[in-house]
């Protein structure tokens, strides 16, 4: 068979993926086995670069010739050969038989991406099947294109290929047959684009596909998708040992050698455990390599306290207050903490305290390579992370060496060899394999075993520097530039690269090797990261340069280190870059205002002796505080550094230097001095080599001193940004290699100095939130090459400059919360513009009629702005993939030539005040979203709608649509989601829902349809259902049990009242929320809402609707409130062995079944208003809600003293109860409502224990007695030397009076608030959530305890003023507060874990002084 040529002429695709790719005519898939080569002869010495020896092919095209093979495939062909995209065809002309057939699946491992065009007779040949099973396999990028098929029949082997598999299965095994049905079902189940037989819209796809396809080459990492080998595996054993059901504190600990995957693992398990409701979450990575930077540890602390908060926090400097924050947070929320590379078991003391302090259900990991840290009382349960196996490591290396799983014939020997020898580390395969990607002879790789021989077992970093020694000199210096500097600082690589390119280097091509080699890697937002044991080898090396003397070296990065050279004059002309980063440590803004504010205010309005002295102290303390922090600054001097002539990059963030600048060594390239203290820079300071600098966060006011223009010449990078006292930018007329000026957030800037418009150099502009920036310069002239210009969130600015027509380069304009009016009718002169954004500009009514000029436009947003029209030259916008008017009120019509836009994608119109969609929608063949929420003036649909054959998702939300076109969704194969709520006008759904046989998720709540079409129960891919508040939906079609994938049902405060017989079959089931309201229970209107409801004809049937929920065996949250359930729950409830909710509420029950113990994974039992039930039998430990309001029937529980994890615990209006056996027992719980426990108050009492009310948070019980020892309210804050605030507890007594019985129902008491003063100042105001008003007059007691981690405690401050208080106004008129007491709770004054019952009563805790309080007020009622 004859293999297809690449291109004919070098052509360079612009790709970090491909970095550079360069194509041969004559570089031809070579897979002549006799040559022992790889792959393909090298390119010209003149063409090769490391990417020339990446991935042989970028597109495989998959495809039977039949239908496709001279007419679209062709064509196809054709455009991306012409886009210089390398495209492997094979010729279908030719048999594929043996060898050629193996070449073929060989070609298709080598290529980046693959596109299978599927026709209907496609699975006639058993080769393209093999492919397909193949390229599936592989797991690259598959865009599949249906050719005049149906993709739910490639989904399901349907239609053209049933007959087709009928006859394989005669032919082939089973198992080939069956991978050949998964391929088909996987890539039928893909969004791929629709080519219909009836429409002639070929020449538009390819367009798309060409355009798609160049995107995604782009967007594609140098090993085209993430290949990791053996981790899902191990991941799902750590889930077990995690054991992630139970709500037991898990401690788990992975250890191994360095460069076994001990980071990699953890990150996986990082990701998978997002999903499993952790309230908080964090990952420290590099925990080793942290600690040892200065601050290190409290630096750690403050990420800590940052990520489990779920908000900024005011800097820590201390160690000992760092882990007693971390405390309060970790007592009180479940969280996911993973510390990983932790060397010293004194790092988990102050990151991770001890293990009980963490919350019920929390989870801890920790990684180490010494197993000795694990030790003791910290890990639960420990796992050793091993190398991997023979066969594990061979695939890995074969990856990073070949990009396929297996040895290339010729090379199994070696390869073995080389597994064996690398000792089965991930790392070491990865960048050894990654060093032999570009070696393709037999001869290179022995040569490289042979080195790999000489290397002494389990030595990883001299594996790594292999590698190393292979880089040019340029290289050699870039990576330990990267690994003795940058890493450590987490830079992105786009300010790698141009300080690279700052320092003469070819910064874009090196970064590109490193990457190939995998000795960095760009992660999360582009920053470089490299493993610490690659960054350890590097720095290695630097160190062997002098082993004693640190200014011999070139590069230093310790910051004990640098200061000790500086202060002893100990550098020389070896330093080439140094990095000390002293830490920010200025607090950030308190959210109230200050006390010198508040004093001032108050002297300026009442001036006196008192007001006076109380300003006075208060500006001196601030003065103080203020000469504190100045102390802490770094004070270097420039004569220091003078010695060190070689000198090339300089970072001195957050320090201060004072002296002659001249004598700072004239070769540096990068300067970085964060927060630099200056007001402006010296006039000494003459840098006529700095490449880079950057001053960001800085008190800079101007550049430079009076008028002189230092000019750099060679500065191609300056950053100012954050520079809030920067009130014009300099003249930079001089400025002749400027590519980048940052200056976002100079919000004091006002002035742009008119020199900018002739640079001709500038490439970037940011001018983000300076929004004090009124105009731009007028002449812009000599911006040819600015491609990219920031403007958002200039809110003064009022226009663009009038003339762009030199801006030809522009590619991204961003306009977004300004104030201009309109856009200049010279910008159809930005023909290179891709992306032009204005969202927010609430003044711009109209675009210019040349807008269609913007031939390259590919994103076009003008979200919330006034616009009253599109231009009809829009359509003529043949790139623009996504066009965004939401919000756009004004604007009533989408002009009818946007039919014609052939390469949209995404089109969101949300709350637009759009009245219809253009007929010509239907001509968008290849739109995928599609979004007209809140469009409230929108009525109909068009019927050109059904030919929206790619849609994928499509949002209809709050649209005042009557009816749709019946055959709409008849073509809509491809949809994955459907948003309908609200669509208030809609009462029936058309039939053809039913071919929607992709969707997944439905979403209907809260509109007025009375039923759902027989044919939902064909959607067998819906996994989420929505039907909540259709309060005219009164049955279920039968076919729902047919929905085998559904997950989530959602269908509360619907008109249902009973479930159809198939309900049960719904196995997959994992959530059903079916909350009926009271009055859904009888017909009429709810007066409340306004509500018309439907006429019930029929009751639920208990026996039925109990009968189907035992069915569901998967289900784990389940709410059937109000359903008027009667009688016994069956003991075979216990079958829903995985709930973990389950509500009861507002139904008949009498009795719940004797094997609720059995539901070991139960946490909330919701039952309120279950006015028969009369007993509560024995209740499963992990139990954490319990909720019995309203029960009036009840009068006994079963002890429930094995309900140790109880939080909240709701007796309310429990009228009968006579007692809570068990509760004293309870230390975990934080809320307990007995408002109107009348029977049990007394004796509930008597069981008040100081466990239980040592976390006791809420309470509410019948009483009319407040402790003594608390403090009548207001009471003023002092602080105490050495004893931190713990805790505040409020105590009062509420009163009814004059509230009717019939307006209790329901009434929630929220009139009692703690509030904070500062003087006369409020400062914070907290409301009380006390549950519901008791249906008696009787007086009650309540309890509010606030811990040191709650924004009360977090907000009060010396001197300040608590203040417990009746809400003003009342939200309930007869309520009343009275003996309001308040008590602080310090350090000391309630730790005591022990007994105290030897105790002399002063020195008992609080927890039992209140639990003596409680007992007594029991016994003792009428005292």
């Amino acid at each position: 068979m004859c293999m297809q040529d690449p291109p004919s002429s070098f052509t360079l695709l612009h790709s970090p993926a491909y970095n550079s790719l360069y194509f041969n005519h004559n570089h031809n898939l070579s897979f002549d086995s006799s040559t022992s080569s790889l792959s393909d002869p090298m390119p010209p010495e003149s063409d090769v670069t490391i990417s020339s020896y990446r991935l042989c092919w970028d597109v495989f095209l998959s495809f039977r010739g039949t239908h496709t093979g001279h007419t679209f495939t062709m064509r196809l062909y054709h455009a991306l050969h012409g886009r210089g995209v390398r495209v492997f065809r094979n010729d279908d002309g030719l048999e594929r038989r043996g060898e050629i057939q193996k070449k073929l699946l060989e070609a298709v491992e080598d290529s980046a991406a693959a596109v299978v065009v599927i026709s209907p007779d496609y699975a006639s040949s058993h080769w393209c099947l093999e492919e397909l099973a193949k390229i599936c396999e592989v797991g690259r990028l598959i865009l599949p294109v249906f050719y005049w098929v149906n993709p739910s029949h490639v989904r399901k082997q349907e239609g053209p290929f049933e007959e087709w598999f009928v006859w394989h299965v005669q032919r082939f095994p089973k198992e080939r047959v069956e991978q050949w049905r998964n391929a088909m079902k996987k890539v039928g189940g893909l969004a791929g684009f629709v080519l219909d037989e009836k429409s002639d819209k070929s020449d538009e796809l390819i367009q798309i596909l060409v355009q798609n396809l160049m995107k995604q080459l782009r967007n594609t990492p140098l090993s085209v998708a993430p290949f990791t080998v053996g981790v899902d595996d191990r991941v799902e054993v750590l889930k077990n040992l995690l054991d992630l059901k139970s709500n037991d504190v898990r401690v788990l600990g992975l250890y191994g050698m360095g460069g076994v995957g001990k980071t990699t693992l953890a990150k996986s398990l990082f990701n998978n455990l997002v999903v499993h409701n952790f309230e908080r979450r964090s990952f420290i990575p590099n925990v080793r390599s942290q600690v040892s930077k200065h601050h290190g540890l409290v630096s750690l602390q403050n990420k800590i306290r940052g990520d489990l908060c779920g908000r900024k926090e005011d800097l820590i400097n201390d160690i000992s207050d760092g882990i007693s924050a971390i405390q309060k947070i970790v007592q009180e929320n479940r969280v996911l903490l993973i510390l990983d590379d932790v060397d010293d078991v004194e790092q988990l003391n102050f990151l991770m305290g001890k293990r009980e302090w963490f919350y019920k259900g929390s989870r801890v990991v920790i990684t180490t390579r010494d197993k000795e840290i694990l030790y003791g009382s910290y890990v639960d349960v420990d796992f050793e992370v091993k190398e991997l196996e023979f066969s594990e490591a061979m695939e890995l290396f074969c990856f990073h060496a070949i990009r396929r799983k297996e040895p290339a014939e010729g090379f199994l020997d070696v390869s073995k060899q080389i597994v064996e020898k690398t000792g089965g580390l991930p790392l070491a395969l990865e960048v050894f394999g990654s060093f032999l990607f570009d070696k393709r002879t037999e001869r290179e790789w022995k040569d490289a075993l042979e080195k790999l021989k000489q290397i002494r077992p389990s030595c990883l970093q001299e594996v790594l520097k292999i590698s190393f020694d292979a880089l040019d000199e340029q290289e050699q210096c870039i990576f330990l530039d990267i690994a003795c500097l940058f890493v450590q600082m987490e830079m992105k690589r786009d300010d790698v690269v141009d300080i690279l390119n700052g320092c003469d280097f070819r910064g874009e091509i090196a970064v590109a090797v490193l990457t190939a080699r995998c000795l960095i890697k760009i992660i999360g937002d582009g920053k470089v990261w490299m493993h610490d044991q690659v960054r350890d080898m590097g720095r290695q090396i630097v160190r062997s340069e002098s082993l004693t003397d640190p200014g011999l070296r070139s590069r230093l990065w310790d910051r004990d280190e640098i200061l000790t050279v500086l202060k002893n004059m100990k550098g020389t002309r070896n330093v080439q870059g140094i990095v000390l980063d002293c830490v920010k440590r200025r607090m950030s803004i308190p959210r109230d205002r200050s006390a010198d504010e508040i004093t001032r205010e108050n002297f300026r309005r009442k001036p006196s002796c008192k007001s006076a002295f109380e300003y006075i102290k208060e500006r001196y303390k601030k003065y103080v505080e203020d000469r504190k922090e100045k102390s802490k600054e770094v004070i270097l001097q420039p004569k220091h550094f003078q010695p060190m002539v070689s000198l090339r990059m300089l970072q001195i963030n957050y320090s201060r230097l004072e002296g002659q600048f001249i004598c700072l060594p004239p070769k540096i390239k990068w300067l970085q001095w964060k927060q630099c203290p200056l007001r402006y820079m010296p006039s000494s300071y003459n840098p006529l080599e700095l490449a880079v600098m950057d001053l960001s966060e800085s008190l800079i006011e101007t550049l430079w001193k009076g008028r002189s223009n230092k000019v750099a010449v060679h500065l191609m990078v300056l950053n100012l940004s954050r520079c809030h006292r920067l009130t014009a930018t300099p003249d930079l007329s001089g400025y002749l290699s400027l590519k980048k000026l940052n200056l976002e957030e100079c919000s004091h800037l006002t002035r742009i100095h008119e020199s900018l418009g002739n640079l001709n150099s500038l490439v970037h502009l940011n001018l983000r939130l300076c929004y004090n920036l009124i105009e731009l310069p007028g002449d812009v002239s000599g911006l040819k090459h600015l491609e990219d210009l920031v403007l958002s969130d200039c809110w003064k600015l009022k226009a663009l400059p009038k003339d762009l027509s030199c801006m030809v380069s522009l590619r991204q304009l961003l306009l977004d919360s300004t104030s201009i009016t309109e856009l200049p009718v010279s910008i159809f002169h930005l023909t290179k513009l891709e992306k032009l954004s204005a969202n927010g500009c609430h003044l711009l009514k109209k675009l210019p009629t040349c807008t269609g000029k913007l031939c390259s436009l590919q994103e076009l947003s003008l979200n919330h702005t006034a616009l009253e029209e599109l231009p009809d030259s829009v359509g003529s916008l043949e790139k623009l993939e996504m066009l965004s008017l939401m919000g756009c009120k004004s604007l009533s019509v989408i002009p009818n030539s946007t039919g014609k836009l052939i390469s949209l994608t995404r089109l969101y119109l949300d709350g637009s005040g759009i009245k219809e969609l253009p007929a010509s929608i239907g001509a968008l063949s290849y739109l995928r979203k599609l979004s007209v929420g809140d469009c409230t003036s929108l009525h109909k649909f068009p019927v050109s709608m059904e030919a929206l054959v790619s849609i994928v998702e499509l949002k209809l939300d709050g649209t005042k649509v009557s009816n749709f076109p019946e055959e709409i969704f008849v073509g809509m194969k491809m949809l994955e989601k459907l948003e309908m709520g609200k669509v208030q006008h809609l009462k029936f759904v058309p039939v053809s829902f039913g071919c929607l046989s992709a969707l997944t998720i439905l979403d209907m709540h809260d509109a007025n349809i009375t039923e759902l079409p027989e044919s939902i129960g064909m959607l067998e891919n819906l996994i989420r259902l929505r039907l909540d508040k259709c309060k005219q939906l009164q049955r279920l079609p039968d076919s729902i049990g047919n929905l085998k994938s559904l997950r989530w049902l959602m269908m509360k405060e619907t008109a249902v009242t009973r479930l159809p017989d198939s309900f049960g079959m719904l196995r997959s089931l994992v959530e059903l929320d079916m909350k009926r309201l009271p009055y859904l229970n009888g017909a009429g209107n709810n007066v409340s809402t306004g509500t018309i409801i439907p006429e019930i004809r029929e009751q639920p049937s208990s026996e039925a609707i109990l009968t189907s929920f035992c069915n569901l065996s998967l289900l784990e949250k389940l709410n059937a409130h109000g359903w008027g359930i009667y009688g016994k729950i069956p003991d075979e409830f216990e079958k829903l062995s995985s709930l973990e909710t389950l509500c009861l509420g507002h139904n008949n029950i009498c009795n719940l079944p004797a094997s609720m113990t059995g539901l070991s994974y139960l946490k909330k039992l919701l039952l309120s208003d279950c006015r028969e039930l009369m007993f509560l039998p024995p209740l499963p430990s992990s139990l954490e809600e319990l909720n019995l309001e309203n029960c009036v029937a009840v009068q006994y529980i079963h002890d429930i003293s094995n309900l140790e994890r109880l939080e909240e615990f709701n007796l309310t209006n429990c009228e009968k109860m006579v007692d809570v056996p068990g509760l004293e027992h309870l230390k975990s719980l934080r809320r307990l409502y007995m408002s109107g426990c009348i029977g049990c108050s007394l004796a509930v009492k008597r069981r008040f224990s100081k466990v239980l009310l040592k976390k006791l948070e809420i309470l509410i019980i019948p009483g009319s007695r407040v402790p003594d020892w608390f403090t009548a309210e207001p009471v003023v804050f002092s602080k105490r030397s050495n004893r931190e605030l713990k805790g505040v507890i409020f105590f009062g007594v509420i009163s009814f009076k004059n509230i009717a019985e019939n307006q209790r129902e329901g009434l929630e008491l929220v009139d009692v608030q703690g509030k904070i003063f500062n003087l006369t100042s409020e400062v914070f105001s907290t409301t009380f959530r006390l549950l519901r008003v008791p249906r008696r007059n009787e007086d009650h007691i309540f309890l509010r305890r606030f811990g040191a981690r709650t924004p009360l405690v977090f907000q009060l401050k010396d001197r300040y003023t608590l203040h417990l208080q009746r809400r003003n106004p009342p939200r309930i008129e007869g309520l009343e507060l009275n003996n309001c007491r308040i008590h602080l709770v310090f350090y000391g004054d309630d730790d005591y874990e022990g007994d105290e019952g030897s105790l002399e009563e002063i020195q008992y805790s609080v927890s039992q002084k209140l639990a003596k309080f409680f007992n007594f007020a029991a016994d003792y009622p009428d005292v």
